[in-house]
C-alpha cells in the first residue's frame, strides 16, 4: 500500500537525488509538545537556532546538553503539528525541506486534481429504492456535499440481480441546494427496484503522513505519481526563489555555475509531465463511465 509518507519521499528523491539531510534518531518517547527530545546519536553538532523535523513535527532548537544527549526545542515552529515521538524516528538536522511542508503542499496538490482546470475527479455512488410516484431523490447532506456533477443514472431491471438500465443525461434534474437537495426523473421507473446514480467527487485532504492517497483521499492507484509531480514543481521553484533573494546575492557567482534560472527551467518540463499524466488519466477516467446522453 502506498502511503502519504511514500509520496513526499518519492517527490524528496525526484528533486534532491542522492543529496542527503544529515540524520539522528529519537532515543525516548516524548509526548506531544514536548520542549525537550533526546537523540540517540551525538548533539554537538546541533546549534541554536537550527531546525529538527521529524514526521510532521518541526522544532526550533534553542540550546543541546552534550552529556544526555538531549536537545531543547520550541514546538510547533512554522506552525506545524505537535505530535509524539517514538523510539527510532528519523529526525532530520536543519532539513532542505521538512515532511511537514511537503505533506501541506502534497494536500494542496492532491485536492487541486478535482479543480476545474485539471477535471480529475473520485467516483462516487449513492442508490435508493424506486419512487414510483414522486420519482424523486433526497440525498444526503454528506453526499451534496461532495457532488460536482453527474455521471451515470440507472436502474435495476425489475427481476434481474445485475443488468442495469441507463437513463439519458435529460431524463432527470439535480438539485443542490444549502438545504435540502434532491434528484429528480423527469420519466417513470418501474418500483419493487432500485436506481443508482454515479457522481463526480472531489478527492480529500490526507489527514497523516500513514493515510491511503486511494482508500482515505480518492485518488486510484494510476494517479498516485502526480501530486508529487506537483511537489516537485514547487521545490525546484524554491530553490530559484531563495538563490534570487537580495539577501542571497552577497554570494560570489562564476560565470561557469548552474544558470541562476535553470531549476525553473527543469520545473516547466515537470509542469509539462505533469499536464500530460493529468490528460491521461481524465481518459482513463472517462473510459471507466460512458457518457449517455439524450437523443
Amino acid at each position: 500500500m502506498t502511503t502519504i509518507n511514500d509520496m513526499i519521499a518519492d517527490a524528496k528523491r525526484q528533486t534532491y537525488g542522492s543529496l542527503t539531510d544529515q540524520l539522528n534518531l529519537i532515543a525516548a518517547v516524548s509526548a506531544p509538545s514536548a520542549t525537550t527530545i533526546t537523540l540517540e546519536l551525538d548533539v554537538s553538532g546541533i546549534t541554536a537556532g537550527m531546525t529538527l523535523s521529524s514526521g510532521l513535527n518541526v522544532w526550533y532548537v534553542k540550546g543541546i546538553d552534550v552529556s544526555s544527549k538531549s536537545v531543547y526545542v520550541i514546538p510547533g515552529y512554522d506552525n506545524s503539528q505537535q505530535d509524539a515521538t517514538a523510539i527510532g524516528d528519523f529526525v532530520y538536522i536543519k532539513p532542505r525541506v521538512t515532511d511537514w511542508f511537503l505533506f501541506n503542499v502534497m494536500n494542496q496538490e492532491i485536492v487541486k486534481l478535482s479543480s476545474p482546470s485539471n477535471g480529475l475527479y473520485k467516483i462516487k455512488s449513492v442508490a435508493f429504492d424506486v419512487d414510483p410516484t414522486w420519482q424523486t431523490y433526497e440525498l444526503d447532506p454528506a453526499d451534496a456535499a461532495d457532488f460536482t456533477g453527474m455521471l451515470r443514472a440507472r436502474y435495476l431491471i425489475p427481476g434481474s440481480t445485475d443488468v442495469w438500465l441507463d437513463i439519458p443525461d435529460k431524463s432527470y434534474r439535480v438539485q443542490i441546494n444549502e438545504g435540502t437537495s434532491y434528484i429528480r426523473l423527469l420519466r417513470n421507473i418501474p418500483s419493487g427496484t432500485q436506481i443508482e446514480f454515479l457522481y463526480k467527487g472531489p478527492f480529500s485532504q490526507a489527514t497523516s503522513l500513514a493515510d491511503d492517497p486511494v482508500a482515505d483521499c480518492g485518488l486510484t492507484a494510476s494517479m498516485v505519481d502526480i501530486p508529487a509531480l506537483g511537489c516537485i514543481s514547487t521545490l525546484l521553484r524554491t530553490t530559484d526563489s531563495r538563490r534570487n533573494q537580495v539577501q542571497q546575492q552577497g554570494d560570489a557567482r562564476r560565470a561557469g555555475e548552474v544558470g541562476g534560472t535553470a531549476n525553473s527551467q527543469i520545473a516547466l518540463q515537470i509542469d509539462r509531465q505533469y499536464r500530460d499524466r493529468v490528460q491521461e488519466e481524465y481518459a482513463r477516467l472517462v473510459s471507466r463511465v460512458s457518457i449517455v446522453r439524450s437523443l
